[in-house]
């Protein structure tokens, strides 16, 4: 994943991380129905999970902005988006050993 944008890199650790809790996506699924299964199965995580699909269809099909401080931005929240998500997928995987994590 080094060489991959902050962007990029948020989405493909969502994709990964995303099977812990059992959600696994062939490639005939688009990233809007992605999005849509995940903030299914977390809710909690429903603003993030939808930051991160937005900002890699942007970055995906338009591509990536030449203004350094707009990348900078969005870097930062892609960031905070998977730490928020990443949190949430844990707290989920770990309910299924012990119940009453929260």
């Amino acid at each position: 994943m080094g060489g991959l944008s902050p962007v990029s890199r948020a989405y493909a650790r969502l994709e990964r991380y995303i099977s812990l809790i059992g959600l696994r996506f062939g490639d005939e699924k688009t990233t809007l129905e992605k999005r849509r299964e995940m903030q299914n199965r977390i809710p909690a995580a429903k603003e993030p999970i939808k930051a991160i699909s937005e900002m890699y269809t942007v970055e995906r099909y338009r591509g990536r902005s030449n203004d350094a401080h707009d990348n900078a931005r969005t870097a930062e929240t892609a960031d905070k988006a998977w730490e928020d998500t990443r949190k949430n997928i844990v707290i989920r995987w770990l309910r299924r050993f012990i119940p009453f994590v929260d």
